[in-house]
C-alpha cells in the first residue's frame, strides 16, 4: 500500500484492522473484541475488512495443510534425486 493510500484511512479504521487480524488469530483482548465490535457497527469499510478477514480465516482453516508423513518425506526425496 501506498503512503498516500494510508494517510486516507483514518487512523481509528487502522487500529480496528490491527484487532481484526488479531481476532482471527485468538490474540485480540476483551477490550480491543468490544473495541471492533463498536466501531464496525459503525464503519461499513471496517465492517467489510472484518467479514473478509473471517472468511479468509475460515476457508484456510477449513482448507488446511496438514503436511507430509515422515514416510511421505523419503519417498518425495527419493523421488527428487531421481530427476
Amino acid at each position: 500500500m501506498c503512503k498516500d493510500s494510508e494517510q486516507k484511512i483514518p487512523k481509528s479504521c487502522r487500529r480496528v484492522a490491527e484487532f481484526s487480524d488479531k481476532q482471527q488469530y485468538e490474540e485480540a483482548s476483551f477490550w480491543q473484541k468490544i473495541r471492533l465490535q463498536l466501531h464496525i457497527l459503525n464503519c461499513e469499510r471496517c465492517e467489510k475488512y472484518h467479514q473478509l478477514n473471517n472468511a479468509l480465516t475460515k476457508l484456510i482453516k477449513r482448507n488446511s495443510f496438514e503436511g507430509f508423513s515422515y514416510e511421505e518425506k523419503q519417498n518425495l526425496k527419493a523421488k527428487l534425486k531421481i530427476s
